[in-house]
């Protein structure tokens, strides 16, 4: 996505902002209305809606924009709503010259309607994504008429489009794992180290796309420290390597504990030293990010939340994968196998409850253990029964 969202507390004026969402383009500069609307949600928590009100003096319906409370979860779905339409805005201009970003208020319905009816609709999976968009859209817009900035709008998803939704909800029910024939296929298909890197965090490590940024080497603790152990004799014992993936690159800002295998760790070494230093020696860069983008533009600086979905689409494409297939599917995959080794002793044979097991899933994904100890229920939504997994083994490898 081009435009990114991160997370900020700011004080003004004796004003706690906290959380405060903030959209930047590809330069690290904030789009000026956008981030006006995000700080009015973050000041107020309050949207505005439209609402027809009988006129007594005219004996007619009149419009009125009216105060609506929401919640800090929604107001993030909102920006992030946002933020994937400003990046449409970006994408229009570079390939049609049309206003970016910054000109959102520029905007006809007309084009809005047809971003939500014609793009979203074939983008997203369901029909609540698509209305939690509408609803961003919708905030945002009504704000600019609120702040007399634009006319008001009427922003709808068609009925050719909601019976589409309809019809593709019911196509989206697929095992969200990834078989080992088609992770081989995967991996294959990759053009580099670092290409096939980004998948193995997925697979290996249960990292998300965008978490591909809290890889680090200098940092204290960072992977410098642990290349080093590997060829450390003090360390020739250890076959697990942790890393604390800091919270301001997690989902919820919630730091954790992750972990390299042996050959995983030897691997990012020979990457940093060769690919990644070709990048270093052909920039100049100083970026302490580990994985580095190699596109022209932008050649030497860390990569982007949307980077491993990226690649992940576009080597699935080239093989063939089913496209319903996602990169998120990589944790999901990394989930149900941590879950099951978890439960399975050296003979194969169960030995731990699957509570116990769900703890060290949850632990290794982020996720909160509860106040009585146990995994959250979202921990269970990534785990896939065993012998739905073998079936799917065997249908794939046939």
């Amino acid at each position: 996505m081009l435009a990114q969202v991160k997370k900020l507390t700011l004080s003004y004026h004796d004003h706690l902002l906290d959380p405060l969402w903030v959209i930047f383009d590809q330069d690290s500069s904030p789009p000026i209305l956008p981030l006006m609307f995000s700080t009015h949600l973050s000041r107020h928590g309050v949207i505005y809606e439209a609402r027809e009100i009988a006129d007594e003096s005219s004996r007619r319906r009149i419009t009125s924009l009216l105060e609506r409370e929401v919640s800090d979860a929604t107001v993030r779905s909102y920006v992030y709503s946002l933020a994937k339409f400003l990046s449409y805005l970006e994408e229009c201009r570079t390939s049609h010259q049309t206003p970016g970003m910054h000109a959102s208020s520029a905007c006809s319905g007309k084009f809005l309607n047809h971003y939500l009816n014609q793009v979203l609709a074939t983008e997203l999976d369901s029909a609540q994504s698509l209305s939690t968009h509408q609803s961003a859209l919708i905030a945002y817009y009504n704000w600019l008429t609120y702040m007399e900035i634009s006319p008001r709008m009427e922003l709808r998803v068609d009925r050719k489009t909601r019976q589409f939704m309809a019809e593709k909800s019911k196509k989206q029910h697929y095992i969200k794992y990834v078989s080992r024939y088609q992770r081989s296929q995967l991996l294959n298909a990759c053009e580099t180290l670092a290409e096939k890197l980004m998948m193995r965090m997925g697979l290996e490590v249960g990292l998300r796309t965008s978490e591909l940024m809290g890889l680090r080497l200098g940092e204290e603790k960072g992977l410098l420290t642990l290349f080093e152990q590997l060829d450390d004799s003090d360390f020739s014992h250890v076959n697990q390597f942790r890393y604390w993936l800091h919270g301001r690159y997690t989902k919820g800002s919630k730091s954790r504990w992750i972990y390299f295998d042996r050959q995983l760790l030897q691997d990012m070494k020979r990457y940093v030293e060769t690919e990644r230093q070709w990048l270093i020696d052909q920039t100049c860069s100083e970026d302490d990010s580990f994985f580095l983008r190699t596109d022209q533009r932008f050649i030497g600086t860390g990569i982007g939340a949307e980077q491993g979905s990226r690649v992940f689409t576009k080597r699935a494409r080239a093989v063939g994968l089913n496209p319903l297939l996602h990169y998120h599917d990589l944790r999901h995959t990394y989930a149900t196998e941590l879950f099951h080794d978890e439960l399975a002793g050296p003979d194969g044979r169960e030995t731990r409850s699957e509570s116990a097991a769900l703890i060290v899933v949850a632990q290794r994904l982020g996720h909160s253990i509860g106040r009585d100890g146990q995994a959250p229920r979202v921990t269970t939504l990534y785990i896939r029964m065993r012998l739905q997994m073998l079936e799917m083994e065997d249908v794939v490898n046939g």
